[in-house]
């Protein structure tokens, strides 16, 4: 009798969550100056063989030491619904390896973040632009860390990115970002 009810159960249990997980907006966007009130990141720099039972690998991109390419940084991150948004904050933290250098300004923010229809909203704070290092090279990067990096996520196959909300045509003066993008893999360095 038990088992009748209990698999059902389960299963109803576990669609809620992937649905409510898939979906999930957040704010971080509270504080001043860069500051944020997100939750910390709790992260393991590329570790293997150290995998924690409640972590999971998410790739970051960074540019490569010669400002030509990105390369991925692992993390192991705690499992929750914010992974998405832990990622946004790791790219914008800058990497750990001192080989690799951060894409985006360090005051950027991540307002909130959803996937709808396999795209991902992200919004930034308007330091992504104020405080932006200018070049196209350097917007190539970030806009193709920020795609590479949600990408990664199985649940997301392009990318939609807002600055305070709304969609804008650049971020630095050169790349088109007015439409949802799709992952670049030409800019990634091969191992």
């Amino acid at each position: 009798m038990k088992a009748r009810w209990t698999r059902p159960v389960l299963w109803a249990i576990l669609a809620m969550l992937l649905v409510s997980g898939c979906t999930a907006v957040t704010d971080n966007a509270k504080g001043s100056r860069g500051k944020s009130d997100a939750p910390a990141v709790q992260t393991t720099f590329e570790s293997p063989g150290k995998e924690v039972s409640d972590t999971v690998p998410v790739k970051v991109y960074f540019g490569s030491h010669d400002a030509r390419q990105l390369e991925v940084e692992v993390h192991w991150l705690k499992k929750d619904d914010l992974l998405m948004q832990q990622a946004m904050i790791l790219l914008i933290k800058g990497p750990q390896n001192p080989k690799l250098w951060a894409v985006l300004p360090p005051a950027t923010r991540v307002k909130s973040l959803g996937v709808h229809g396999r795209i991902a909203q992200v919004d930034f704070s308007d330091e992504i632009v104020k405080h932006n290092p200018g070049g196209s090279s350097r917007e190539i990067l970030a806009v193709g860390a920020i795609v590479n990096t949600l990408t990664e996520f199985a649940t997301v196959e392009r990318v939609q990115i807002l600055v305070e909300g709304k969609k804008v045509n650049t971020l630095f003066g050169h790349v088109d970002i007015s439409e949802p993008l799709g992952r670049s893999v030409t800019i990634i360095k091969e191992k």
